[in-house]
């Protein structure tokens, strides 16, 4: 989890200053908004990271993706190019988790986390995350005027782009980001699997 006492304290105080919206899809399964206090600084810091990375397309990948423009994931070899920034959303996102599911329920919260980036003409094809991971987010970096919202498509709920903004919600709900009328919009997203004390 978080690593010293002082970190989880930080953590700690940091979701309790985030702002919170709940909202119900018609499936009936909350959707949680927060905004990051500090993201004018924090957004900086990552998109000057993320200048600094290859990111790679979709034409030139062999594997599956949804993402129809670039991308940049940061498990395996490129786990160490991971930002202190992308760190920091993550111990975020488990904190607001702990807070919510009560920190001794988890054992453990592993996150396959990414960056991406949608370039005008571009888009997220509708999908989920079920058999991925138990919660997935989306964190807002940049978001130009004509930033294509995050729609979950079951109930057609739309999540406007705003820098800072996390949406949470779990892995089953249906997405997509429809076609992009701008040029970098860029996104944090991951997949959580949560793994319960005693549930091997």
């Amino acid at each position: 989890f978080l690593g010293t006492s002082h970190d989880q304290t930080r953590m700690q105080r940091l979701s309790n200053l985030s702002q919170v919206m709940e909202i119900k899809c018609r499936e009936n399964i909350k959707i949680e908004i927060h905004h990051h206090p500090h993201h004018q600084s924090l957004n900086k810091k990552l998109m000057d990271d993320f200048s600094k990375l290859n990111f790679y397309s979709y034409e030139n990948t062999l594997n599956h993706t949804n993402i129809k423009g670039s991308q940049f994931g940061f498990s395996g070899d490129n786990s160490n190019l991971k930002p202190k920034g992308v760190v920091l959303i993550e111990n975020w996102v488990e904190q607001i988790i702990k807070d919510k599911y009560g920190s001794q329920s988890l054992t453990d919260s592993k996150f396959a986390t990414w960056a991406a980036r949608l370039d005008k003409g571009q888009q997220t094809l509708e999908h989920d995350h079920l058999f991925h991971a138990t919660f997935a987010f989306v964190y807002f970096v940049n978001a130009p005027k004509g930033a294509s919202p995050l729609i979950f498509t079951t109930s057609g709920k739309k999540i406007k782009p705003e820098p800072g903004k996390l949406v949470l919600f779990p892995a089953p709900l249906r997405h997509k980001v429809p076609v992009n009328k701008c040029d970098n919009r860029v996104t944090i997203a991951s997949n959580i699997t949560i793994t319960e004390r005693g549930v091997s």
